[in-house]
Order: structure tokens, then sequence, then C-alpha cells
């Protein structure tokens, strides 16, 4: 029984992109803050004497969300690229749903783990039933109705 790889993995790879783009854009990322307090605390360590050089932590904060949003777009490429590959593997149907389960299951687990999302009891229950659904629909084998012989 095939498991068709390439759908599944470009769900995972647009899961990964939105969490990228998350911590790219969004206002309360831990990323540029995180950058921003570094370049404080290397200016005061390196630079104690100079006044007035603190204007290139805003800098480098804007830095890091500019390299993480090219990441995000980097990531959809190869996301559109292994879509694309799954749905010739599988079909565009199946392909399809095992890309959208995929990237649903990936994106809860990003956000419980990276996040600190909360989720309640219920989706542990519904995740399981798209991974088994999930599994199903990789499993489908397609067959080619040409093969057939007519018979008169």
């Amino acid at each position: 029984m095939p498991i068709n790889k390439r759908a599944i993995i470009s769900g995972a790879l647009g899961a990964t992109a939105s969490s990228i783009g998350k911590l790219a854009l969004s206002p309360e990322s831990p990323v540029p803050s995180t950058c921003h307090s570094y370049c404080h605390i290397f200016l005061n360590r390196y630079y104690p004497s100079e006044t007035g050089i603190e204007w290139i932590c805003p800098y480098v904060s804007l830095g890091t969300r500019v390299i993480c949003f090219l990441c995000m777009i980097g990531v959809n490429l190869l996301m559109v690229s292994s879509f694309l590959d799954g749905m010739n593997e599988s079909g565009s149907v199946v392909g399809t749903a095992l890309s959208t389960a995929a990237n649903f299951s990936f994106s809860a687990l990003y956000g419980i783990l990276f996040f600190g999302e909360n989720v309640p009891i219920s989706w542990f229950f519904g995740a399981t039933l798209i991974a088994m659904g999930m599994y199903l629909l990789s499993s489908v084998t397609l067959t080619n109705d040409n093969d057939k012989t007519k018979t008169d």
C-alpha cells in the first residue's frame, strides 16, 4: 500500500510557512523583540561609552521580520512544488484533501508547541479522525480506466 507523501509534505510545509509568517508579521511575535533585546545587551556590553547608537536596534528588529518574511516565501514555494507533485501522484481530489488535512494538523501542532495555544480535548478526538482519514486517503491507488478491454 503506497503512501502519497508529497501531498502530506505540502500540508506540513504550508503550516510551517504560516508559522514563519506569524513570527514575521505578528505584533506580539517573540523573534523581533528578542533580537531587539539582544541588540541592546550587545551595545551595552561592547559599546558602553557610546551614546546615540541605540537607533540601530529597531532596524535589527525590522531585519529579523524581513528575514522571516523571505523564509516564509521560500517555504511557500517549496509547498506549491510539493503540492503539485502530490496531485500528480495521487490525483487532485485526494492530493488536495491530504494536503489540507496535514496543514490543519501541523498548524495545530505548531500552535501548541511554539505559540502556547490551548487546545480542548475534543480537538484531539477530531485530529485522530483526521489522521485516520489521511491514512485511508493516502493508501488509495489510482487505476486507469483505459486499460480495460472492450468486449463486444
